[in-house]
C-alpha cells in the first residue's frame, strides 16, 4: 500500500490535471507527464489573530518545494466556502525562499471581507496558491484532496486564523445568561449567573456546579484564568461544593473567554460520586 501511494504521487506531481494530461497519458512515460508542484509546512508560529489590533498578525514558515520550482505564493482569504475560489479575495503576493514566513494580518483580513466584520471566535481559512517557474499555479482548487488532507506530504496550501480580542478583566464582568448546560443540565437557557473579577487581572471567577436547583450546598466560585492574547481559558481542578448524597464535588475546565463580546465557553470536568464526568459543555452569555 505504501508503495503504490508514493508512486500515485509521483504521477500526481507530474500530471497535477493539467489539461494536456490525459488519462491515457498515464503510463510512466516521463516524455508525456507534466510536473506540478507544491510546498510543504515547516511549522506555525501563531493561529491566533487578535481582531483588537490591526496589526496582529498569523503566521507559518513553509519550505521544501516539491516539483518544479516556486516563484511566489499567492495568499487569499476565503470568504465563503474554503474550495469555492470564486469567494477567494487576494491578500498578497509573497516571493518564495525556502524558509519563507508567510503572515496575514488583522487589517489585511478584515480588508478582504469587506464589509462583514471580523468575529471574535470564529475561524478564517487562508488558502495559498502556488505560482511555479514557468507560470502554472496550484492550490487546494487542483490538488486532489487526497493528498492535501494526507499528513506523510505536509502540504502547505490551507492554513487557518483564530480570531481573538485581547483580554480585558473590565469587559468580562458583568451579568450572564446560560446558554446551554445540555450536558450536565444544572442550569436551564436563560438562568442568570454573575461573572465578577478573579484573583489577578487575567481570571475571572463565578458560581455555578452544583447549582441551587440541582440542591447545591457550599457552593465555591470557579477561578477561570485567561491567556490575555488567545483568550484560551482553564480552571485548574477545584472543589466546588457539595450535592446532595454527593459531597465533595470537584472540577475542571478549559475553553475561551471573549471579553469584547462577553462569550464564555468552556468543557467541565465534573468529578461527582468518585466518577469523572469529562466534557461537559457549559456556555454563558453576556447581557
Amino acid at each position: 500500500m505504501k508503495n503504490f501511494i508514493i508512486s500515485s504521487l509521483g504521477i500526481f506531481l507530474l500530471c497535477t490535471l493539467a489539461a494536456s494530461c490525459k488519462k491515457s497519458d498515464v503510463n510512466g512515460d516521463p516524455k508525456k507527464l507534466i510536473l506540478g508542484s507544491y510546498i510543504t509546512l515547516d511549522s506555525t508560529i501563531n493561529s491566533f489573530l487578535d481582531i483588537s489590533n490591526g496589526s496582529s498578525s498569523v503566521s507559518i514558515k513553509v519550505k521544501n518545494t516539491v516539483g518544479e520550482a516556486v516563484k511566489s505564493i499567492n495568499i487569499y482569504a476565503a470568504t465563503g466556502d474554503p474550495l469555492d475560489t470564486t469567494k477567494w479575495v487576494k491578500i498578497k503576493t509573497v516571493d518564495y525562499q525556502d524558509g519563507v514566513v508567510l503572515d496575514v494580518t488583522t487589517a489585511e483580513l478584515a480588508a478582504a471581507f469587506g464589509a462583514t466584520p471580523l468575529s471574535a471566535g470564529n475561524s478564517y481559512t487562508i488558502q495559498n496558491e502556488i505560482v511555479t517557474a514557468s507560470g502554472r499555479r496550484f492550490s487546494v482548487n487542483n490538488t486532489p484532496s487526497t493528498y492535501n488532507s494526507f499528513p506523510a506530504y505536509n502540504m502547505a496550501l490551507t492554513w487557518n486564523a483564530t480570531a481573538v480580542c485581547a483580554f480585558v478583566q473590565a469587559d468580562a464582568v458583568g451579568t450572564y445568561k446560560v446558554v446551554s448546560d445540555k450536558d450536565w443540565v444544572d442550569f436551564q437557557t436563560g438562568d442568570v449567573i454573575t461573572v465578577s473579577a478573579g484573583p489577578d487581572i487575567n481570571s475571572i471567577q463565578f458560581l455555578a456546579y452544583p447549582s441551587p436547583a440541582a440542591g447545591g450546598t457550599n457552593r465555591q466560585p470557579w477561578i477561570v484564568h485567561v491567556d490575555p492574547a488567545k483568550d484560551v481559558a482553564t480552571m485548574a481542578d477545584q472543589y466546588i461544593g457539595d450535592y446532595p448524597g454527593a459531597p465533595d464535588a470537584r472540577a475542571s475546565a478549559t475553553g475561551l473567554v471573549f471579553s469584547c463580546t462577553g462569550y464564555i465557553t468552556l468543557k467541565v470536568n465534573v468529578t461527582y460520586a468518585g466518577s469523572v464526568y469529562k466534557n461537559q459543555k457549559f456556555i454563558l452569555q453576556k447581557q
